[in-house]
């Protein structure tokens, strides 16, 4: 049955089509639906897999009711419930179409979801006692480690993992097929890529162009698309993606750092508490070392004379990126990179005091 007949089915009270097309509607964000009706009310039991907010789940189903012709029933009693616990409870008025033309558009979210006041620090991003206290556990776990050689090294290897990551990463995205591995010739890591294959270039414009029928009432999101595809375009056939290619292995290793500061200082997808402090632990981690790296490499004539030697008749990536890309110095790139580095934890600060304003404008480009 097509999503056209389904609505004809569920304008007349079909609860069969009913339910098909609101288990498509919640289907991404993975809530189960169980439809009964009584009298003229029609009730909802949603089975949600996470903490979802009754706004959200309003919208999304103000999305798909607005293009039915009509309605059986004057309302819905909408119940959400996690495992054996009850969530919330709304009522959805089907006799106002303009209350659902509102809760389509999201107006509601940007109530719901707008900036909280400055009053309540928790929520506006003002770390408390707690958060400094696990910032301060992993930042004093990674100066430990760092006060040991022979730690450093077993962990050393994570570091290059993450670098390794971050070349392979940026090749596949402009259309080399690559294999980050460790070197265990000269030490370190490599990552091998072979010539562009441009069935992986169409790929990521056919994922563009899903995205962009996916999201065509949301003019924002199709907007920001636009953008992003003509930004890839321009990168993706012009040296601009070569030089990612080779910063983004000392670029993804401060990405990860701002992750595991993040969690740290928020909590965002830890289950246990003691995963806080050691996400702080590594996250410093990765900061401090390659602060002490960059400061070496800026101010030790040793370790600038060994890292200019390459490895393997290989230049390192500061090397061509100065020589290559930038026609500078390597002590101004250098610099740069120890400008970034010490950038991180502010940058994850920041992601932190205004991570609502993050979650409206995911919500704003992803749910609208």
């Amino acid at each position: 049955m097509t999503r056209s007949a389904r609505r004809l089915g569920a304008a007349t009270g079909d609860l069969e089509a009913i339910q098909a097309l609101l288990e498509a509607a919640l289907a991404p964000k993975g809530i189960a639906v169980t439809v009964n009706q009584r009298r003229e009310c029609l009730l909802l039991h949603l089975q949600c897999p996470t903490s979802v907010p009754a706004a959200i789940v309003l919208t999304l189903l103000a999305r798909e009711l607005i293009h039915w012709p009509s309605y059986a029933h004057s309302s819905i009693l909408i119940t959400a419930c996690q495992d054996s616990h009850e969530l919330w409870e709304e009522v959805l008025d089907l006799t106002s179409p303009h209350e659902l033309q509102r809760l389509a558009k999201g107006e509601h979210l940007r109530q719901t979801l707008s900036i909280p006041s400055p009053a309540r620090k928790e929520e506006f991003g003002i770390p408390s006692t707690k958060d400094w206290q696990v910032i301060a556990a992993g930042l004093g776990l990674s100066l430990l480690l760092l006060a040991s050689e022979q730690v450093t090294f077993l962990l050393s290897p994570l570091i290059t993992l993450v670098h390794e990551m971050g070349h392979a990463v940026m090749a596949w995205l402009f259309g080399y097929p690559a294999v980050p591995a460790f070197d265990f010739r000269y030490g370190g890591g490599v990552t091998l890529h072979g010539d562009r294959a441009g069935g992986i270039v169409l790929l990521i414009y056919t994922g563009l162009l899903a995205l962009a029928y996916f999201y065509r009432h949301n003019r924002l999101t199709l907007s920001c698309l636009g953008g992003l595809t003509l930004l890839y375009t321009l990168v993706a056939f012009s040296p601009v993606h070569e030089m990612l290619f080779v910063a983004m292995g000392h670029g993804f290793e401060l990405i990860f750092a701002v992750i595991f500061l993040y969690r740290a200082l928020s909590g965002w997808g830890c289950r246990y508490p003691i995963e806080r402090p050691l996400y702080g632990m590594v996250g410093f981690f990765i900061v401090f070392f390659n602060m002490r790296f960059a400061w070496q490499l800026q101010f030790n004539p040793v370790f600038q004379e060994m890292y200019l030697m390459g490895k393997g008749g290989i230049d390192h990536d500061f090397v061509r990126l100065a020589r290559d890309f930038l026609h500078t110095d390597l002590a101004t790139v250098v610099g740069l990179y120890g400008f970034f580095v010490v950038l991180t934890p502010a940058i994850a600060f920041l992601l932190y005091r205004y991570r609502q304003l993050m979650l409206y404008l995911f919500i704003r480009l992803f749910i609208f």
